[in-house]
């Protein structure tokens, strides 16, 4: 969050002692230095992990991979995630093969950042094209305190449109984005705000219910 660093360990400090349980979760990471594709772990809230993954899917998406993808494999029957960084993809496909998953669709997908305009044209953005009762949004968007526009808020209007009726959309660190509150037509919004895998800070993880 756009917070001072005192600000922000205080905020972590309460976070912890609201939930004693997560404090042995968070001084791990310091210790092992794990990433969220380590610990197969989306890089959400882990309030939010908690929640989601009590659920069963049939068919999910996500823009954005990583240890989410690993994650929602386990809670899905099939998977598509859509990267746009080659590298990073690279590494993901190492660990989808040495855990030998069969469940996940991997696409590699250009981007286009420069603009609103140029991002709804890419190929990225054009990915979710068929309905699925999961889309979490998650990927790149290089948004910060002087930004203008977001990509995830586009995403988000486009996932409105392929949401199963019953369907779930999960927006990461949504505490970025206010506009998806007032653009969601979910029938009810669930925002876990709490530290999470690999973080030093505290973040919110929104679970929007159609």
């Amino acid at each position: 969050m756009y917070l001072s660093n005192q600000k922000r360990v205080i905020k972590v400090c309460l976070n912890l002692l609201q939930r004693p349980r997560l404090i042995p979760k968070y001084f791990f990471y310091f210790l092992h230095k794990n990433s969220p594709l380590d610990l197969k772990l989306p890089w959400w809230s882990y309030d939010a992990i908690s929640h989601i993954q009590k659920y069963r899917f049939t068919s999910s998406f996500e823009w954005g991979s990583g240890g989410s993808s690993l994650f929602l494999s386990k809670i899905s029957k099939k998977l598509t995630t859509v990267e746009n960084d080659i590298q990073w993809a690279k590494k993901l496909r190492d660990k989808i093969t040495e855990n030998g998953i069969v469940n996940i669709n991997l696409q590699e997908k250009n981007i286009d950042l420069s603009n609103p305009a140029n991002f709804q044209k890419s190929e990225y953005f054009h990915a979710l094209n068929k309905k699925h009762d999961l889309i979490a949004i998650d990927g790149e968007d290089h948004f910060g305190a002087d930004s203008s526009w977001s990509a995830r808020v586009y995403c988000f209007k486009r996932a409105q449109h392929w949401i199963k009726h019953g369907g779930i959309i999960i927006v990461d660190d949504s505490w970025r984005y206010p506009e998806i509150i007032e653009l969601s037509n979910a029938k009810s919004v669930l925002s876990f705000e709490s530290v999470g895998p690999a973080r030093t800070g505290v973040t919110s993880t929104d679970i929007h219910l159609y």
